[in-house]
């Protein structure tokens, strides 16, 4: 039982550490993280939490519908926008296992919507050369799938500037 007890540990703090290594390319300043490669910079907290120095993101993340986060989007002015499919995929660490996102940049990403850690995004779905305006890309960062949803779905958000 103990040799099985330290192996789970093992793996569990393997995984937990793998997905907490230092990036070359991600810088963190407060609430921010800023990517070297893209030019992004990101909020570090999803939209209902703020980041408290020594603590990281505290609060709720707030599940939205897409023309609920547009509108808080407007409300907080030029600085930030909803990010495209691509600038969440470019968040991806393919290192980690889940959440597939680093937590020493983005925190706790954990499965609040009980289908994954879904985000939404601004792209707009397309299948094949048509255009669908009544679906919209989603990610999961628990597993890095993607997927596409109405509207009337809810999920998180991750600013972006």
């Amino acid at each position: 039982m103990k040799k099985y007890m330290a192996s789970f540990l093992f793996c569990t703090l393997s995984l937990v550490a793998e997905c907490s290594h230092p990036s070359s390319s991600l810088i963190a300043k407060e609430g921010e993280v800023t990517d070297t490669k893209t030019g992004l910079i990101w909020s570090r907290c999803s939209l209902g939490q703020v980041w408290q120095k020594g603590k990281g993101c505290v609060g709720e993340v707030e599940l939205l519908r897409r023309n609920e986060a547009e509108e808080r989007v407007r409300l907080l002015g030029s600085k930030w926008r909803l990010p495209s499919l691509e600038e969440l995929l470019s968040l991806l660490e393919r290192r980690c296992k889940s959440p597939m996102i680093n937590a020493r940049f983005f925190g706790n990403v954990y499965d609040f919507t009980s289908e994954g850690a879904i985000y939404l995004s601004a792209s707009i779905y397309l299948e094949g050369d048509e255009v669908l305006p009544t679906l919209f890309y989603t990610i999961d960062f628990m597993n890095g799938g993607v997927d596409a949803h109405t509207k009337s779905f809810v999920g998180a958000v991750r600013l972006v500037r």
